[in-house]
């Protein structure tokens, strides 16, 4: 955000807007990298109710954030569920939950524009794993 930035309303409703938008986008990429595995699917019929204190400190209304589920064949391997935008120390989050446990994803990027998604998984919570394609392969095999 640059000096001249003011922080109101309707800048908090783009910032919403736009971790709506950067949420469907990483979809849309797992959709595309896990495209050719013809037993994987998808669904996002439900969604989280996006009410951030921010939201709520300068009127903005609650918002809906898809929740995205990714199967093989006929079983749920994960869910990938969107806590928030605003957390300390990044610039996003979403959990992953899968039977295995809970994985934490979050955007580390320099710029909203440009996310740099990086996974925290149960065993090491400090340091986190790119989130690629190995990773999403260790989720649905």
């Amino acid at each position: 955000m640059s000096e001249e930035q003011k922080i109101d309303k309707d800048y908090i409703d783009k910032r919403a807007d736009g971790w709506i938008s950067k949420v469907e986008k990483l979809y849309a990429q797992i959709k595309d990298a896990l495209k050719n595995d013809s037993d994987v699917g998808f669904k996002s019929e439900q969604y989280m109710i996006m009410q951030e204190e921010l939201m709520q400190k300068y009127g903005v209304p609650p918002k809906q954030v898809p929740i995205f589920d990714l199967f093989v064949g006929n079983q749920l391997k994960a869910t990938f569920k969107p806590i928030g935008l605003w957390v300390v120390g990044a610039k996003g989050r979403i959990d992953i939950l899968t039977k295995e446990g809970s994985y934490i994803l979050v955007d580390l990027g320099d710029d909203e524009s440009h996310p740099n998604w990086k996974v925290f998984t149960p065993k090491n919570r400090k340091k986190g794993s790119p989130f690629d394609n190995k990773f999403l392969e260790t989720l649905v095999h």
